[in-house]
């Protein structure tokens, strides 16, 4: 039987000090090379600039005082012409995400039949969290040579330095070198402690201003920043949910305010060709803390000077909402505001180890986004243990009646690394599972004129001894409702009223729910419950083998299978089944008014020319968007919409019929076209975009050309 060593416990902060830092090398023109891969032949999957093995390089050229610079590859396809022209490393790194394990580590299994000696290292966060299950991963994937485990930096400069002080030899290597995982040449699995983080980001170069990352500046990815690591929070279905993220370590303001600056720079030189205008922050919870601020000030100074970022993708902070709404007001609303909460329901928080924001706190960050014209959105969880479908669907409507722009549905992904996913926790809750493609992670590469196909998996837990399988369907058709109907504020108006009345928000989507849908809109709805029952695979050896059949990978890349569901059928509906929504809509609010006893002949034509207008301001959004629409109304509803304050919506009735066209910015316009560059003007391109940019920000403008008979109420 192997043997198997490990130090004091693999998920605990070492506080072994028997090995120090050695930074002296023999060689100081070593060939390294890192890759942080994506899928490109559908759409680039992870938009992101590399910078986090910017940073893992940029630390390790700056400590061993290398002469020449460590190689950074994003797009597989750069990877490929590299290994065709003969070019070998004597080391190549490799992140491990969910995303991009399988096409890593099939361009690892290429470079080791093309050159043997190159030594392979992993690293990421995609790693199992038990000893057991380390090993097994070790040995299932035997051409990675080592595994560095947390976080990357000074355990990848430790391994370089044994790896050149050894000739390469990866049998002569110090085994008890912290945070790096392997199978010696005995066949042990060696399981090192953690090495202990960072405690001052600061001493990481920043990858930006040294220039590492300016090839990545090409117009197609997002830049990324990282003020600070770690998380005090402790869920278990996060991979920072451990002790050993616990802590929250930051970088200094300098250097934000210098990385910031330069991609400010670099965006403007991509900006003439009209492209890419986004920011991802990727803290845990931004915001909520007091350094926060600043960045959020030279953020808008970056938006003065340089018209960047239109867009920030953050998860902001899950306390603290007061500053958090600074923060995004500072940004002029370019931040989403996040008032996440997985579940509402108190069993299941406790058993995920998780404490959230009480409803109060909920609407208060709605309305506070709102005020500021910000985006706002509020996260829940599918299938977590303990949840029910009816307290799912109670979480749901809280949410709604709050008020958020955004109610985003996931389902519970297994990830690797996570106390959630362990053998203990899943036979706790009777937790039963399937596996699925990857929304566009998929894809075939040529290397020396061999094929190599690539498709990463998922598994996610569809059901628990509390949840069944068909509940999780239902649950899945109230997601779709709610994307369409609540989220970016495509029915407005429409929602605005029904608060104006007092009804809740939740009541209406229950009505779509119980709905018997008839003509395109079942159709829509049927279609996407035969794909959410479809894209789920009981084994995942079938899953493989169905993925390698014959022409199979090319259905994945042309989009005909394993597409995201909620977004793709979101934008099939808006851009195919507008008037069956529409319709869908009128005799559901009808029927809405009836229950409420506010069905007055005034409500009911008031709210059927809100629908309209509505509909109309998002038809031809993405193909003819010079044509615009047209309709007749007797209500002023952009007056209503421009008001804050609650008025009798008689004052808004007009004297005649009002004709108003639904016309595009030119602004908007260069938007839509930019972003369907990007992304394609397929329904899954679509899809896509819906979720990168606010919508609401590319909505027609209605245009009336008739006088009104009554002022304009300012706020």
């Amino acid at each position: 039987m192997d043997l198997i060593q490990i130090g004091s416990k693999v998920e605990e902060i070492s506080q072994n000090d028997d090995i120090e830092l050695n930074f002296e090398i023999k060689n100081k023109n070593p060939e390294i090379w890192l890759a942080d891969l994506t899928y490109t032949q559908q759409q680039i999957s992870s938009d992101v600039v590399p910078a986090a093995i910017g940073g893992i390089a940029s630390f390790t050229m700056h400590n061993l005082n290398l002469e020449k610079k460590i190689r950074l590859f994003k797009y597989p396809e750069k990877l490929a012409v590299a290994l065709e022209n003969k070019e070998f490393p004597q080391i190549i790194g490799f992140s491990n995400y969910l995303w991009n394990l399988e096409l890593s580590y099939n361009f690892a299994k290429a470079i080791k039949e093309l050159n043997p000696k190159t030594i392979i290292i992993f690293g990421g966060p995609n790693y199992p969290l038990t000893a057991d299950e380390q090993e097994k991963f070790l040995r299932e994937h035997p051409e990675i040579d080592f595994y560095i485990v947390r976080e990357g930096e000074i355990a990848f400069s430790n391994l370089v330095v044994e790896l050149i002080n050894n000739d390469f030899d990866k049998m002569k290597i110090n085994e008890k070198l912290l945070s790096v995982h392997f199978i010696n040449k005995t066949n042990q699995v060696i399981l090192n402690d953690t090495i202990k983080r960072i405690n001052d980001l600061t001493q990481i170069p920043s990858p930006y201003t040294n220039g590492l990352l300016d090839e990545f500046f090409d117009g197609k990815l997002r830049p990324i920043l990282q003020t600070n690591r770690g998380c005090p929070f402790s869920c278990t279905f996060c991979v920072e949910g451990k002790l050993y993220y616990n802590r929250v370590y930051t970088n200094s303001q300098e250097k934000i305010n210098s990385e910031l600056e330069y991609m400010g720079g670099k965006i403007m030189e991509t900006k003439s060709k009209g492209l890419i205008n986004a920011l991802l922050i990727v803290d845990s919870n931004f915001g909520m803390y007091n350094q926060d601020i600043p960045t959020c000030e030279k953020i808008a100074e970056c938006q003065k000077k340089y018209g960047w970022p239109e867009f920030i993708s953050v998860n902001t902070g899950k306390n603290n909402k007061e500053k958090v709404l600074n923060a995004a007001k500072i940004v002029n609303g370019a931040m989403r505001l996040d008032g996440s909460v997985q579940t509402l329901n108190p069993e299941t928080l406790k058993n995920i180890k998780r404490s959230n924001i009480d409803a109060d706190g909920l609407m208060n960050l709605a309305i506070g986004s709102s005020e500021i014209n910000a985006d706002s959105r509020s996260e829940i969880i599918l299938a977590l243990p303990g949840e029910t479908k009816e307290t799912h669907f109670e979480t749901i409507r809280t949410i709604l009646n709050a008020g958020f722009t955004h109610v985003v549905s996931y389902q519970l992904m297994m990830l690797p690394g996570t106390e959630l996913n362990t053998p203990e926790t899943r036979e706790e809750f009777g937790m039963q599972f399937r596996y699925r493609v990857l929304p566009r992670d998929y894809g075939f590469f040529h290397i020396n004129n061999k094929k190599i196909v690539a498709v990463d998996i998922e598994e996610i837990c569809v059901s628990t001894n509390s949840l069944s399988f068909e509940d999780y369907v239902d649950c899945r058709k109230m997601h779709l409702i709610i994307q369409i109907f609540n989220n970016d504020g495509v029915f407005e108006t429409v929602l605005k009223f029904l608060r104006e009345l007092g009804i809740k928000l939740s009541d209406w989507m229950d009505l779509i729910y119980e709905e018997q849908l008839e003509g395109e809109t079942k159709i829509l709805f049927n279609k996407y419950e035969k794909h959410t029952r479809e894209e789920l695979w009981k084994d995942k050896k079938d899953l493989k083998k169905f993925i390698h059949s014959s022409g199979v990978i090319e259905r994945y890349v042309n989009g005909d299978l394993g597409f995201n569901l909620i977004s793709t059928f979101k934008a099939i509906a808006m851009t195919r089944h507008i008037i069956g929504l529409k319709e869908l809509a009128k005799k559901t609010i009808e029927k809405l008014l009836i229950i409420n006893g506010k069905n007055s002949k005034e409500n009911v034509e008031f709210i059927f020319d809100a629908i309209e207008f509505d509909s109309h301001r998002c038809m031809n959004l993405f193909n003819n968007i010079d044509s615009n629409p047209t309709i007749k109304i007797k209500y002023d509803i952009t007056s209503f919409l421009n008001n804050s304050s609650t008025m009798n919506i008689s004052k808004y009735k007009l004297d005649q019929m009002m004709t108003v066209n639904f016309e595009l910015k030119n602004s908007q316009k260069e938007n839509i076209k930019n972003s369907l560059k990007i992304y394609g003007d397929t329904e899954v391109g679509i899809g896509r975009i819906l979720t990168r940019i606010n919508p609401k920000k590319i909505l027609r403008t209605p245009i009336s050309n008739s006088k009104l008979n009554i002022p304009v109420i300012k706020n």
